[in-house]
């Protein structure tokens, strides 16, 4: 069997003194540091010697690659997973503080850190963006923390961040031991990294050697990182080590569309497929040709030239019959099944059609909102995951107490959907409150329409009591109704009686008096108004205005 080194005899000598000058570089920047003070190794550029080193890597290095490979190559994944990073970090991020008089030289380090992370010199947010990428695509992000180690006054080491980098998920490991636990395989010393011992206790330089929780090939070796250097999350399969990316669950799917593609291409572009062919019916083939090739050297001579063809009728000689090699896309059912698999592609992270810009899914102004609202709630989840796993770790590695970091929520939502979601609480309050609940403002000072919040008490009122109190109030007002109505009408029949005595105009004071008379006894009720004589007295008149007096007094 022939040897790679009998064809390259150069490069597995080349490679080895790389590797050797890369181990001694490495030693050179951890020795850089004088005393007692050390810098956790500084990653650079993932760098393959030769094509070859690449089959040498375990299969979660190779798996993980080729899913990066297919998730930068097929648009259809792409263009989700770029979509829901851009509204992430859409608003920017914003430090606000959490306590009322909060300590303004906590920033004053990490405030540098949002412009320059790095000595690429990309800002925080560049690297976040990167970070959160690797969460919707591998489902295995890694945020490493560079750290300078230094021992302090009373003989404890500090710690201080230098770097804030992004790790490739294909070249990070969980340092395991032999029964799959963590933090129990390797032991390093925080001040020279390469005295690594498989056993805890003291490293060379005297001090504590700390456990090792993950480990970074770089520059063909390893390099071991402790628990609070990097910070690791999992979005959709969260476990005890790794994740599961979604890319697996539609593998077959996203091959498919990439062989869709290809077809495309070579059809449109290489054409080297003809799209049909002529089969003729013929025992000699080579006069065919010359046939052939005399018609076309008269047809170049002559535009008008009218080729003629004899066709037997007895035994077919000379009969053509037309092959087609490829099919139309209509007739392959191209585009819908193309869309089927977008879709279905999208749903995995959540995003709809209207979110990625596809003209035929704008359907209508209800659908729309609707599908907004869904992508607006992947968003946030999201960004819930920042709030909670990520940011307290940053804050918590530069000391700071008083402050946190906060992603702005991406769509400000509609007056719609704001006066929709108020009318749905009003309208549940109302209703615990006809059932005899207590219902009040969760705060009675300034609140905003979006956070109206109601507190429910109290115990409910029986159905049946409700129902006959609710019922004796609606007669009540029905019979006021009627009252209202009886006494409308009969002032306005006054009001008519009086309008036509006055329009008939004086004849004298008896008859003026007879017809007001006879005019406002018409009226119901109003006889016994005009029958009564003031100077009659009852005897109910004569004491109906003094004040009834106890018998004690009465005897005095």
């Amino acid at each position: 069997m022939a040897k790679l080194s009998e064809f390259l005899p150069d490069v597995p000598e080349v490679a080895k003194t790389i590797a050797n000058l890369n181990e001694q570089i490495n030693l050179l920047q951890l020795s850089k540091a004088s005393g007692d003070t050390g810098q956790a190794p500084t990653i650079g550029l993932d760098h393959v010697v030769n094509t070859w080193v690449r089959h040498q890597m375990a299969y979660r290095q190779q798996l993980v690659m080729d899913l990066q490979t297919i998730t930068y190559s097929v648009q259809e994944i792409r263009g989700p997973l770029t979509h829901i990073t851009g509204e992430v970090f859409r608003r920017g991020m914003k430090i606000k503080a959490k306590v009322k008089d909060p300590d303004k030289t906590q920033l004053v380090r990490f405030n540098k850190f949002f412009a320059d992370a790095n000595v690429f010199d990309q800002s925080l947010e560049e690297v976040l963006r990167q970070f959160h990428y690797d969460i919707n695509s591998i489902d295995d992000g890694f945020l490493y923390l560079a750290k300078e180690y230094e021992e302090l006054p009373n003989g404890k080491l500090g710690a201080k961040v230098k770097e804030i980098r992004r790790l490739n998920p294909a070249l990070v490991e969980f340092d395991l031991d032999a029964a799959g636990l963590p933090k129990n395989a390797h032991f390093m010393c925080p001040i020279d990294r390469t005295d690594v011992a498989e056993e805890p206790g003291m490293s060379k330089k005297g001090y504590k050697r700390i456990a090792a929780m993950y480990k970074y090939y770089h520059r063909n070796q390893h390099m071991y990182l402790a628990d609070s250097e990097v910070i690791h999350l999992s979005k959709f399969s969260p476990s005890e080590t790794y994740g599961w990316s979604p890319i697996l669950t539609v593998f077959e799917k996203a091959l498919t569309l990439i062989g869709m593609d290809k077809n495309l291409y070579r059809y449109f572009f290489e054409r080297k497929m003809p799209a049909s062919m002529i089969m003729v019916t013929t025992d000699d083939p080579e006069s065919l040709r010359r046939e052939r090739a005399h018609i076309a050297a008269q047809t170049r001579l002559d535009p008008n030239f009218i080729p003629m063809i004899a066709v037997s009728a007895r035994n077919n000689r000379g009969r053509v019959d037309m092959v087609r090699m490829f099919h139309t896309l209509q007739e392959m059912d191209y585009m819908p099944v193309k869309q089927e698999i977008r879709e279905r592609i999208a749903s995995m992270w959540g995003v709809s059609p209207t979110w990625q810009g596809t003209p035929e899914a704008f359907g209508g102004l209800s659908s729309t909102t609707q599908n907004l609202t869904v992508m607006s709630r992947v968003v946030e989840s999201d960004q819930r995951l920042f709030h909670e796993k990520v940011f307290p770790e940053l804050l918590r590695a530069f000391g700071v107490t008083d402050y946190e970091i906060e992603l702005p929520r991406p769509e400000e939502k509609a007056d719609a959907t704001i006066i929709s979601h108020t009318q749905q609480k009003v309208a549940m309050a109302s209703q615990l409150s006809q059932l005899g609940f207590n219902v009040e403002l969760k705060e009675k000072d300034e609140v905003d329409l979006l956070d109206v919040e109601f507190v429910v008490s109290g115990d409910p009122v029986p159905t049946a009591k409700m129902q006959g109190e609710q019922q004796a109030m609606q007669l009540e007002q029905q019979q006021q109704q009627i009252e209202q109505s009886k006494q409308q009408a009969e002032m306005a029949q006054m009001q008519a009686a009086i309008q036509e005595g006055a329009e008939e105009g004086p004849t004298g004071e008896e008859d003026d008096v007879e017809k007001m008379e006879k005019g406002i006894r018409g009226f119901k009720g109003l006889d016994e108004l005009l029958e009564y004589d003031p100077d009659e007295k009852s005897e109910d008149d004569e004491y109906s205005h003094v004040e009834e007096v106890d018998d004690e007094e009465h005897d005095d």
